[in-house]
Protein backbone atom coordinates (compact mmCIF):
# COMPACT_ATOMS: atom_id res chain seq x y z
CA UNK A 1 0.00 0.00 0.00
CA UNK A 2 1.61 3.26 -1.11
CA UNK A 3 1.82 6.45 0.94
CA UNK A 4 -0.87 8.36 -0.99
CA UNK A 5 -3.42 5.56 -0.52
CA UNK A 6 -2.64 5.34 3.20
CA UNK A 7 -3.11 9.11 3.61
CA UNK A 8 -6.41 8.96 1.74
CA UNK A 9 -7.70 6.16 3.97
CA UNK A 10 -6.70 8.14 7.09
CA UNK A 11 -8.46 11.30 5.90
CA UNK A 12 -11.63 9.42 4.93
CA UNK A 13 -11.78 7.59 8.27
CA UNK A 14 -11.35 10.80 10.26
CA UNK A 15 -13.95 12.69 8.21
CA UNK A 16 -16.50 9.88 8.42
CA UNK A 17 -15.96 9.54 12.16
CA UNK A 18 -16.15 13.28 12.80
CA UNK A 19 -19.33 13.87 10.77
CA UNK A 20 -21.41 11.24 12.56
CA UNK A 21 -24.05 12.63 14.93
CA UNK A 22 -22.59 10.83 17.93
CA UNK A 23 -19.04 12.07 17.34
CA UNK A 24 -19.63 15.40 19.05
CA UNK A 25 -16.30 15.82 20.82
CA UNK A 26 -12.68 16.15 19.82
CA UNK A 27 -9.51 16.05 21.89
CA UNK A 28 -6.15 17.67 21.40
CA UNK A 29 -3.16 16.41 23.38
CA UNK A 30 0.49 17.31 23.75
CA UNK A 31 3.00 14.77 25.06
CA UNK A 32 6.10 15.73 27.02
CA UNK A 33 8.53 12.80 27.53
CA UNK A 34 10.39 12.81 30.84
CA UNK A 35 12.23 9.51 30.55
CA UNK A 36 13.17 8.12 27.15
CA UNK A 37 14.95 4.96 26.05
CA UNK A 38 15.67 4.80 22.33
CA UNK A 39 17.47 2.37 20.09
CA UNK A 40 17.99 3.51 16.51
CA UNK A 41 19.21 0.77 14.20
CA UNK A 42 22.14 2.08 12.19
CA UNK A 43 23.12 4.67 14.82
CA UNK A 44 25.34 3.98 17.84
CA UNK A 45 25.58 6.05 21.03
CA UNK A 46 23.28 8.71 19.59
CA UNK A 47 20.37 10.36 21.38
CA UNK A 48 17.02 10.59 19.60
CA UNK A 49 15.08 13.84 20.08
CA UNK A 50 11.32 13.45 19.60
CA UNK A 51 8.09 15.47 19.67
CA UNK A 52 4.48 14.41 19.19
CA UNK A 53 1.04 15.92 18.72
CA UNK A 54 -2.28 14.02 18.92
CA UNK A 55 -5.77 14.95 17.67
CA UNK A 56 -8.63 12.50 18.32
CA UNK A 57 -12.38 12.34 17.76
CA UNK A 58 -14.37 10.72 20.55
CA UNK A 59 -17.42 8.46 20.41
CA UNK A 60 -19.18 7.92 23.77
CA UNK A 61 -20.50 4.38 24.15
CA UNK A 62 -21.56 4.83 27.79
CA UNK A 63 -21.54 7.58 30.39
CA UNK A 64 -17.92 6.89 31.35
CA UNK A 65 -16.45 5.11 28.34
CA UNK A 66 -15.38 6.60 25.04
CA UNK A 67 -13.85 5.15 21.92
CA UNK A 68 -11.38 7.29 20.04
CA UNK A 69 -10.18 7.56 16.47
CA UNK A 70 -7.28 9.91 16.10
CA UNK A 71 -4.21 11.14 14.32
CA UNK A 72 -0.71 11.34 15.76
CA UNK A 73 2.15 13.30 14.21
CA UNK A 74 5.58 12.06 15.30
CA UNK A 75 8.81 13.89 14.58
CA UNK A 76 12.33 12.78 15.50
CA UNK A 77 15.93 13.85 14.93
CA UNK A 78 19.19 12.06 15.57
CA UNK A 79 22.86 12.92 15.06
CA UNK A 80 26.12 10.99 15.28
CA UNK A 81 28.54 12.01 18.04
CA UNK A 82 31.00 14.74 17.07
CA UNK A 83 33.90 12.26 16.87
CA UNK A 84 32.13 9.96 14.38
CA UNK A 85 33.91 9.50 11.05
CA UNK A 86 30.63 8.99 9.14
CA UNK A 87 28.91 12.08 10.59
CA UNK A 88 25.29 11.05 9.93
CA UNK A 89 22.26 13.17 10.78
CA UNK A 90 18.72 11.83 10.51
CA UNK A 91 15.24 13.36 10.35
CA UNK A 92 12.13 11.18 10.70
CA UNK A 93 8.45 12.11 10.33
CA UNK A 94 5.51 9.75 10.74
CA UNK A 95 1.73 10.07 10.50
CA UNK A 96 -0.03 7.47 12.65
CA UNK A 97 -3.66 6.36 12.94
CA UNK A 98 -4.71 5.99 16.58
CA UNK A 99 -7.41 3.56 17.76
CA UNK A 100 -8.18 3.62 21.47
CA UNK A 101 -10.54 3.86 24.42
CA UNK A 102 -10.82 5.86 27.63
CA UNK A 103 -12.62 5.34 30.95
CA UNK A 104 -13.48 7.99 33.59
CA UNK A 105 -15.80 6.03 35.90
CA UNK A 106 -13.93 6.60 39.18
CA UNK A 107 -15.04 9.98 40.56
CA UNK A 108 -12.85 11.61 43.21
CA UNK A 109 -15.07 14.69 43.55
CA UNK A 110 -17.98 16.09 41.58
CA UNK A 111 -15.62 17.59 38.98
CA UNK A 112 -12.53 15.35 39.19
CA UNK A 113 -12.32 11.78 37.93
CA UNK A 114 -9.60 9.21 37.45
CA UNK A 115 -8.82 8.62 33.79
CA UNK A 116 -7.49 5.51 32.08
CA UNK A 117 -6.60 5.49 28.37
CA UNK A 118 -5.09 2.95 26.03
CA UNK A 119 -4.57 2.97 22.28
CA UNK A 120 -2.79 1.35 19.37
CA UNK A 121 -1.03 3.46 16.75
CA UNK A 122 -0.60 2.27 13.19
CA UNK A 123 1.77 4.15 10.85
CA UNK A 124 -0.03 5.36 7.73
CA UNK A 125 2.72 7.33 6.04
CA UNK A 126 6.13 8.71 6.80
CA UNK A 127 9.27 10.32 5.45
CA UNK A 128 12.86 10.00 6.56
CA UNK A 129 16.27 11.20 5.48
CA UNK A 130 19.79 10.52 6.68
CA UNK A 131 22.81 12.50 5.51
CA UNK A 132 26.42 11.71 6.20
CA UNK A 133 29.87 12.79 5.13
CA UNK A 134 30.08 9.99 2.57
CA UNK A 135 26.48 9.56 1.33
CA UNK A 136 22.77 10.07 2.04
CA UNK A 137 19.56 8.06 1.91
CA UNK A 138 15.82 8.83 1.80
CA UNK A 139 12.60 6.90 2.41
CA UNK A 140 8.93 7.70 1.82
CA UNK A 141 7.24 4.53 3.12
CA UNK A 142 6.91 3.22 6.67
CA UNK A 143 5.83 0.16 8.64
CA UNK A 144 5.61 -0.84 12.29
CA UNK A 145 3.36 -0.36 15.32
CA UNK A 146 2.95 1.81 18.41
CA UNK A 147 1.25 1.42 21.80
CA UNK A 148 0.06 4.01 24.35
CA UNK A 149 -1.23 3.70 27.94
CA UNK A 150 -1.94 6.48 30.41
CA UNK A 151 -3.60 6.81 33.82
CA UNK A 152 -4.42 10.35 34.90
CA UNK A 153 -6.96 12.87 36.17
CA UNK A 154 -9.76 14.55 34.25
CA UNK A 155 -11.08 17.92 35.47
CA UNK A 156 -13.91 19.21 33.32
CA UNK A 157 -12.54 19.40 29.79
CA UNK A 158 -8.91 19.34 30.93
CA UNK A 159 -6.85 16.24 31.56
CA UNK A 160 -3.40 15.49 32.93
CA UNK A 161 -1.96 12.00 32.65
CA UNK A 162 1.21 10.03 33.10
CA UNK A 163 1.84 8.01 29.99
CA UNK A 164 3.87 5.10 28.73
CA UNK A 165 4.29 4.55 25.02
CA UNK A 166 6.36 2.39 22.73
CA UNK A 167 7.02 2.69 19.00
CA UNK A 168 8.75 0.44 16.50
CA UNK A 169 9.03 2.20 13.14
CA UNK A 170 10.87 1.01 10.05
CA UNK A 171 11.50 3.18 6.99
CA UNK A 172 11.82 1.13 3.82
CA UNK A 173 15.16 1.35 1.99
CA UNK A 174 16.63 3.80 4.52
CA UNK A 175 20.26 2.87 5.16
CA UNK A 176 23.56 4.19 6.46
CA UNK A 177 27.07 3.13 5.47
CA UNK A 178 29.06 1.91 8.50
CA UNK A 179 32.60 0.55 8.09
CA UNK A 180 31.93 -0.17 4.43
CA UNK A 181 28.68 -2.07 5.09
CA UNK A 182 25.07 -0.98 4.56
CA UNK A 183 22.83 -1.02 7.64
CA UNK A 184 19.06 -0.55 7.73
CA UNK A 185 17.71 2.32 9.85
CA UNK A 186 14.74 1.81 12.20
CA UNK A 187 13.46 3.49 15.36
CA UNK A 188 12.59 1.69 18.60
CA UNK A 189 11.52 4.06 21.36
CA UNK A 190 10.08 3.69 24.85
CA UNK A 191 8.89 6.84 26.62
CA UNK A 192 7.43 7.82 29.97
CA UNK A 193 6.13 11.33 30.47
CA UNK A 194 3.38 13.84 31.04
CA UNK A 195 0.40 14.38 28.75
CA UNK A 196 -1.81 17.48 28.72
CA UNK A 197 -5.13 17.34 26.90
CA UNK A 198 -8.26 19.38 26.26
CA UNK A 199 -11.61 18.06 25.02
CA UNK A 200 -13.94 20.39 23.14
Amino acid sequence: MNAKLKKSILVICLLCFATQAWAVRAKIRFLFPVSTKNVTDGFEDSKLKTSEFVLAFLMPISRNTQLGLGYSYFNARIEDPADSSEGYKGVFRAHLLELGAGYTGFELTRNISLLFEASVRIPVSGQAEVKGIQDSSEASSISGMGYFFGPGIAYGNMEVLLFYQRKNLSFDDLTVLRNGKRQDVALHSTEYGLGLGYTF
